[in-house]
């Protein structure tokens, strides 16, 4: 059976390059590839409505729109797209500025055969990734504990090396367990619950290798509890490279031990909830139906690229698309790890109000209510 080609798109504003990458890449290719070229963004985007292209290859400095505000309209109207720089200007702040506008690779454009050789190697491996069809977009502010969760609940393999100032660590995840930490002397149990303790600093998912010892049997869930309880007792965190919270460590998952804090509940399509252990005191407990009814706070929709449908009385819109596509991500990797059917939907109830976000393949809804407490029309008629 015939492998369907991928049709790979360069966008550039050098014409004589593109000639060049036509006939280069279609030589490193063979019959693997269909090579499309534009010379400016709208040619770009008309060629993006006429194929179902698999990789894009922009360049930053361009006339009228620059690769980077493509970069940027590309992440909310096509942000399922693959998307790769390849630039002559490889600063580190174009670097950085593509890769958080969605770019997966950073390339600067070789001077030699060897060097394109290598961009095409480069190419064709990202090329072999296909993203999932569903409800898709950009994690935002994701922490180390996240990342552990949607490598364990995927049953990934993979090397996390983390780095904090002069501080530096590697957690092993090997077929959804973590089985090894180590961060200076210290290692297994010990190495993890320091490194999840830490305030800031950076984490970088790396292929997996074969770690020296295996140090760490126990469960990740166990582990990830435990971490974030020792983090609670401990108060004060770890030091850190800077002041400020780059989304290193994250407040754990399920309720804290605050009696205070929202039960979260999510609920899974079949019908089964899964509901934290944590006693619920009076102050949460429900007003009875009788005496409140809900009021609807605030109300969004939106779509699969992460366009606003419709939104009322919403304060922050962007949190809002961010959330949805945060807990889209989360979902999947639910439905991969529990056998309980498709995770689209999730219900925060507190004391005074209610959340509900739904998520679909084609849609996102976000609703807040709040509790109203109306009289009871007998109330008068009591003795």
């Amino acid at each position: 059976m015939a492998h369907k080609k991928k049709k790979i798109l360069f966008v550039d504003d050098d014409v004589n390059l593109l000639g060049v990458l036509r006939q280069l890449m279609g030589e490193y290719a063979g019959n693997a590839w269909e090579i499309l070229t534009a010379p400016d963004v709208s040619k770009a985007l008309g060629a993006l409505q006429e194929h179902r292209i698999d990789l894009l290859v922009i360049d930053i400095h361009m006339p009228l729109v620059d690769g980077l505000q493509f970069l940027n309209l590309l992440q909310r109207k096509y942000p399922n797209i693959l998307k790769v720089v390849l630039t002559g200007d490889a600063t580190e702040q174009h670097r950085a500025t593509c890769l958080s506008s969605g770019a997966e690779f950073f390339l600067e454009k070789p001077r030699d055969s060897g060097g394109w050789h290598s961009v095409y190697a480069t190419l064709h491996e990202l090329t072999r990734f296909q993203p999932e069809e569903g409800f898709h977009g950009v994690l935002r502010r994701v922490g180390l504990q996240d990342v552990l969760q949607m490598e364990c609940l995927a049953r990934n393999s993979s090397l996390l090396k983390i780095s904090a100032g002069n501080i530096q660590g590697l957690v092993y995840v090997k077929d959804g367990q973590i089985i090894h930490a180590q961060c200076g002397n210290r290692t297994g149990e010990d190495a993890f619950n320091y490194l999840l303790s830490l305030s800031g600093g950076e984490f970088d998912v790396r292929p997996f290798t074969a770690p020296p010892t295996q140090s760490i049997s126990g469960s990740w869930e166990f582990l990830l509890m435990e971490a974030a309880r020792k983090r609670d007792e401990d108060g004060s965190p770890a030091p850190s490279s800077g002041g400020t919270d780059d989304g290193l460590s994250t407040p754990p998952v399920v309720a804290s031990s605050e009696r205070n804090t929202p039960a979260i509940v999510p609920v899974i399509d079949s019908g089964t909830r899964i509901v934290s252990e944590e006693p619920i005191t009076p102050a949460q407990e429900r007003a009875p139906a009788e005496a409140a009814e809900p009021k609807v706070d605030e109300l969004l929709v939106c779509s699969l690229q992460g366009e606003v449908l419709h939104e009322w009385q919403c304060n922050n819109t962007n949190g809002r698309v961010g959330f949805l596509e945060f807990l889209s991500q989360k979902a999947r990797l639910l439905g991969r790890g529990l056998p309980l059917g498709d995770f689209d939907r999730l219900e925060i109830d507190g004391a005074d109000c209610r959340v509900v976000a739904q998520i679909q393949s084609d849609i996102g809804l976000f609703v807040r209510t709040s509790t109203v407490k109306t009289e009871d029309p007998l109330g008068s008629m009591q003795p």
